[in-house]
């Protein structure tokens, strides 16, 4: 690093350090999160999350000091059991250091994902309270930058020449792009689709941002993401029926328009490989023999071998605690030799020694499915936390014996992403890995569920929102 760099950070820093609290926070979610996509994974021979969570974790000694001022009622259910679960990721990370005696650099580095991650829920939790409105811009922003990003990706997809970070590459005779912004864009999208279906006014900017979300969701060709739309999508239908809120008149219109889109897609031939991918993921979920082929690859059953593995070494080994946070490094051959199911491991220096004829190599912890990480890192304890909160957060959606609150569609949409992500645990590492996207909606809908809209100074907050949000704005009677 030359010392024009080091300028520049420093600089660079100063800048953030005179930056609001919502807008430090905001800006450190974004850089944790690969600057959405604006920048590669390492920057500088480290992970640019690290450069976001130490963002974060400023951002977050400030607001200890800060009076609160939003009014809230009491703590809920979900969030205490956020917060055991997050206490018992601290013991596991003491008791890798003491009792297993790993490394204290490696286990540190493990260890920093979920730790840090977890405890960004608190954060964003600490910023809505001492700033009432923080939440509100927060998400008008992540709209506006999102909306420029979804454009920027179509015209990637459309011209093939890749101006994003991230997955990126040929499928099947095309492109496919996974932008790591898709849990943002989803929870916006449930807003505009939730908003219309219930019979509220909704901007056309809105509607041109949920058709982009459509096309960039659909092009990732990524079953898992398929299956979890389609569910928390029918999940939505389901809940505004339940809360009287769905009007059939929008119902019919969508339905129309949805079929219209589709037989227009598939009579020109570029729905094939989307309805394909569909097709092939609910053949593998629901039939005992899925069709298989090159392209469409039964990789569900191997996953869940995966976690069946996992959930047998960690039996065997230690059921309380589980490996804790033992770094990929520090694995011994032993145990790698008898791991039947894992990811690749494509780190650099793997990588260039595959070039050489090296066997490939097993991973640990998993980017295909999250489970196994889960119970490896907090054992059978943590691991039966977490199915509690599940549990107690799916069952903590109450919205059809809510009022019409300005905040309602915004409260629906951070739990039906939520579910999303958690359906994603079978396609993926969610929850285990980029935990500030969860933690982003847990925070915002545990948030919104506490908040207090009796009072004079949240009601004059709760109001003001009826016109700050771009793509949640109310009708007008």
């Amino acid at each position: 690093m030359n010392v024009y760099v080091v300028v520049v950070v420093f600089l660079a820093l100063l800048g953030f350090l005179a930056l609001k609290p919502w807008l430090k926070v905001l800006v450190a979610f974004i850089v944790m999160s690969n600057c959405f996509d604006l920048a590669p994974q390492i920057v500088y021979g480290k992970l640019v999350w690290d450069y976001g969570a130490l963002l974060l974790l400023i951002a977050a000694g400030q607001l200890m000091f800060q009076r609160k001022t939003a009014v809230v009622g009491k703590r809920t259910a979900v969030l205490y059991l956020l917060a055991a679960f997050t206490i018992w990721l601290v013991f596991s990370l003491v008791y890798s250091l003491v009792i297993y005696g790993y490394p204290v650099g490696d286990t540190l580095k493990t260890s920093r994902y979920w730790i840090i991650g977890y405890l960004s829920i608190f954060i964003f939790l600490r910023l809505y309270m001492v700033d009432g409105e923080a939440l509100n811009k927060i998400v008008r922003w992540l709209y506006v930058i999102t909306y420029v990003l979804l454009i920027v990706a179509v015209i990637q997809l459309v011209t093939g020449y890749q101006w994003l970070f991230g997955l990126f590459q040929p499928y099947a005779g095309t492109i496919r792009y996974l932008p790591i912004f898709l849990p943002v864009v989803l929870l916006l999208t449930w807003v505009i689709m939730a908003r219309f279906l219930a019979g509220e006014k909704v901007k056309i900017h809105a509607f041109v941002y949920g058709g982009l979300a459509l096309v960039v969701t659909a092009l990732t060709y990524t079953r898992g993401i398929y299956i979890a739309v389609i569910l928390t999508f029918l999940l939505m239908v389901t809940l505004l029926a339940l809360g009287k809120r769905i009007k059939a008149s929008k119902t019919s219109v969508f339905g129309f328009v949805a079929v219209i889109l589709v037989v227009g897609l598939v009579s020109g031939g570029l729905a094939d490989r989307v309805i394909g991918r569909v097709a092939s993921g609910l053949d593998i979920l629901f039939s005992d023999k899925a069709a298989s082929s090159k392209v469409d690859v039964d990789t569900f059953t191997g996953r869940l071998k995966l976690v069946q593995e996992r959930f047998s070494m960690v039996s065997k080994h230690n059921p309380v605690v589980g490996y804790g946070f033992l770094h990929e490094n520090n694995i011994p051959h032993s145990m790698l030799n008898k791991m039947e199911y894992g990811s690749i491991d494509y780190s650099p220096e793997m990588v260039e020694k595959y070039k050489y004829g090296t066997p490939y190599k097993l991973t640990l912890y998993s980017a295909d499915i999250a489970w196994g990480n889960l119970v490896l890192v907090s054992g059978f304890v943590g691991f039966f936390i977490f199915l509690a909160f599940i549990v107690v957060f799916v069952l903590s959606f109450r919205g059809w014996r809510y009022s019409s609150s300005p905040d309602y569609y915004l409260r629906l949409a951070f739990y039906l992403q939520t579910i999303t992500l958690l359906l994603l645990m079978f396609n993926g590492n969610t929850f285990t890995y980029h935990i500030q996207f969860p933690a982003f909606m847990l925070a915002g809908y545990v948030y919104l569920s506490m908040v207090k809209s009796d009072t004079a100074e949240t009601a004059k907050v709760l109001q003001s929102r009826k016109e700050s949000y771009p793509c949640l704005r109310k009708s007008r009677s």
